[in-house]
């Protein structure tokens, strides 16, 4: 049963985090505040969420048998999992340290970090569907 948190929880984490950092990184570029503001409110969010879609990841993998043919793909999906979470966590820290504002040599950079952790969590995600799809993990 621990097993079906995960996809439960994890939908949030990408949907804020893929918008949040597509609408953060955008209204960066296009010099839009009110559209850097919602993203980054999102990413935010979507950053925060990552806690519990880790632990249940976790979780889900300590309490399934895991086919022999699927072994490389969950440790590629934990990978990108933690690879993402670096890489947002890493963003919120630097974004916080400037007390929410980001300092004008940082905000190029920043939003390509965004735009960086997009493709991992693209990345991720389509690794977890070809695990569930292909590769029935957590399949009974």
């Amino acid at each position: 049963m621990l097993h079906l948190l995960h996809p439960a929880l994890v939908h949030f984490s990408i949907a804020f985090l893929v918008t949040g950092a597509v609408c953060e990184a955008s209204g960066i570029f296009k010099a839009r505040e009110g559209l850097e503001r919602f993203g980054g409110t999102l990413v935010l969010l979507g950053t925060v969420s990552l806690l519990p879609t880790l632990v249940t990841g976790f979780l889900a993998r300590n309490s399934i048998a895991i086919p022999t043919g699927a072994v490389d793909v969950v440790a590629l999906h934990e990978r990108l999992g933690l690879i993402a979470s670096a890489l947002f966590l890493g963003s919120q820290f630097l974004k916080a340290w400037g007390g929410g504002r980001l300092a004008a040599g940082l905000r190029l950079p920043y939003a390509l970090v965004l735009l960086v952790g997009v493709l991992v969590v693209v990345a991720g995600a389509a690794t977890g569907g070809h695990m569930v799809y292909r590769l029935s993990v957590g399949i009974e």
